[in-house]
């Protein structure tokens, strides 16, 4: 069958996790510093409301007064890529890995906006700074979204490796254990997705996409009640969902 599947996707994890949790707080008089570092939290705190535009302004108020603020230029590379412009955030990301090299948030980040140019053989060494990191409490976050990076990029060789190294990390890190389940089924290896699928619900519900790679895993092993059991929580649980759609389509089709 092999039919496509939406399960590796480009979630990409914990891209902004320190940027959003270094936020701290000023009083009174402020320095250059501390005001550059209390636009920074206003500009982040726009971010997470999704409000590029007014992230931007705090942000470019922030390195105004310390140019040298590492995270501000993450933060506002994020922000410029929200609103299309790749041209300043490739700037402001470049600048951040520069002043900051050893910063595996900012790495990752990077990372990120670039395998999202299609750039996987540029991205790879920042996934690799940062979940080399000593300092970096989640490389698996990082090899996860190394492996996600590869595979869509078609480079499944490498696109495992990351997986793997990732959940030698965290055995139960559910976005490492989702790429190999879909990697093992485009391999055939349908034994070994099952057993990625079932130890990917053992750590986080199922969503849409592997629902649907549930049906398809369980009927190229021919366990059509076990993939019937997949397709009704499909239809129960998502709807209106798009992986609902292609199940149908597969129904029709005799599959």
């Amino acid at each position: 069958m092999n039919a496509p599947t939406t399960v590796l996707r480009s979630v990409f994890v914990l891209v902004t996790v320190g940027l959003l949790e270094a936020c701290g707080g000023t009083s009174g008089t402020l320095s250059d510093a501390e005001a550059a570092q209390a636009n920074l939290n206003l500009g982040i705190a726009y971010l997470r409301q999704g409000r590029p535009d007014l992230a931007i302004e705090n942000l470019d108020r922030a390195l105004d007064q310390d140019s040298r603020l590492a995270p501000a230029h993450s933060a506002i590379a994020l922000a410029y890529d929200q609103l299309g412009d790749t041209s300043e955030a490739e700037r402001h990301h470049r600048r951040a890995v520069e002043l900051a090299p050893a910063d595996p948030i900012i790495a990752n980040s990077y990372a990120v906006f670039l395998c999202r140019q299609n750039r996987w053989r540029d991205a790879e060494p920042y996934f690799e700074r940062a979940a080399n990191n000593p300092s970096y409490g989640t490389p698996a976050a990082a090899l996860a979204n190394a492996g996600v990076c590869a595979a869509n990029a078609g480079d499944l060789e490498a696109a495992e490796e990351h997986f793997r190294e990732a959940l030698s990390h965290d055995p139960e890190f559910a976005d490492a254990l989702a790429g190999m389940m879909e990697l093992s089924y485009r391999e055939k290896s349908y034994l070994q997705a099952r057993a990625f699928m079932q130890r990917y619900l053992d750590v986080r519900p199922a969503t849409p996409g592997v629902l649907l790679l549930c049906f398809n895993i369980e009927s190229e092993l021919g366990d059509r009640d076990a993939a019937e059991r997949c397709a009704a929580r499909l239809r129960e649980e998502y709807p209106e969902s798009a992986e609902l759609a292609q199940l149908r389509e597969l129904e029709r089709d005799g599959q």
